[in-house]
């Protein structure tokens, strides 16, 4: 039950959902043999409840929101790696099956050796010890997640976090824009990602429009990830050049970049539907819903 429900107070509903995703991560690694699918799902939950997280922000104080969401970052740091290792090789499969028949005759077994070799050592990192210390931290943010004394009225923090995250958005898709470069592209993603997952929490509130805003935020998000997927290949590309004959090195990177361009031209087309309100006039709407949906 990972959304808002009308007869619980919003912060208390909040601080909720975001033990249950910790909950969900907690189970994902809690398995005898950690699958690729378990990580994936790890950290997921961890994404969200990084995101919930914000909307308490103007709640629970900022020394125990920056000891929390540092708790949880570096938590899901070195599952990241895993995940990366494992979504490069699909990013180029995928690259080359797009692209054919031009990218058929090109010779990447080289390459694909250099891939699983560094999938199987980051996934060989996850051992037990490290599992049991992400464990560890999570339940130990679950604790403490118990004490927080949560201030102020619901709306007024909830809307705060909500509006510092679509203004975040906002702002880094502008720079993004202007610079296409993958970093900013990469903290773009980060701030919709964020946005997906509140627009899921607060989809009862007014569950049409709000659904189909969240569903619009997970395209984009989509699109800003396979691009980062990408962005990630091409840096592996480059620094495992002797890898290639120099012309498969060239026609692989063209494709490439072609791949890129479209996704941030349909990301950028999406995003300015997305972002085109001002914060204030965005967050004053979702609060009208919310106190009519609170009233009823």
């Amino acid at each position: 039950m990972h959304e808002l429900q009308s007869d619980e107070a919003g912060l208390s509903g909040v601080r909720r959902i975001l033990q249950e995703w910790l909950a969900g991560a907690d189970e994902s690694l809690r398995k005898k043999r950690i699958t690729d699918a378990n990580i994936h799902d790890a950290r997921k939950q961890l994404k969200k409840s990084r995101a919930a997280l914000r909307l308490l922000r103007g709640s629970m104080g900022e020394i125990a929101y920056r000891r929390e969401n540092s708790a949880l970052r570096d938590a899901a740091r070195p599952l990241g790696v895993a995940r990366d290792s494992k979504v490069l090789m699909a990013a180029l499969d995928d690259l080359v099956e797009r692209y054919d028949p031009a990218t058929r005759s090109l010779k990447l077994d080289r390459f694909r050796r250099v891939l699983r070799q560094e999938k199987t050592s980051a996934r060989q990192a996850i051992n037990i010890t490290l599992v049991n210390r992400q464990r560890k931290a999570l339940r130990e943010v679950r604790a403490r997640s118990q004490r927080w004394t949560l201030k102020g009225g619901d709306w007024t923090v909830i809307g705060g976090g909500l509006r510092r995250i679509y203004r975040g958005g906002k702002k880094r898709m502008k720079a993004a824009e202007k610079s296409r470069d993958s970093a900013d592209l990469h903290d773009w993603r980060k701030q919709v990602k964020y946005l997906w997952h509140q627009l899921q929490i607060l989809q009862p509130a007014w569950p049409g429009p709000l659904q189909e805003l969240a569903d619009q935020t997970h395209k984009l998000a989509d699109h800003l990830g396979d691009d980062h997927d990408l962005a990630v290949l091409r840096a592996r590309i480059a620094c495992h050049a002797d890898a290639f004959e120099s012309k498969d090195y060239e026609a692989l990177v063209a494709v490439l970049d072609r791949r890129r361009k479209r996704l941030q031209d349909k990301a950028f087309e999406l995003g300015a539907r997305i972002f085109q309100e001002k914060p204030p006039r965005f967050v004053g709407r979702i609060g009208q819903y919310w106190r009519l949906w609170r009233s009823e």
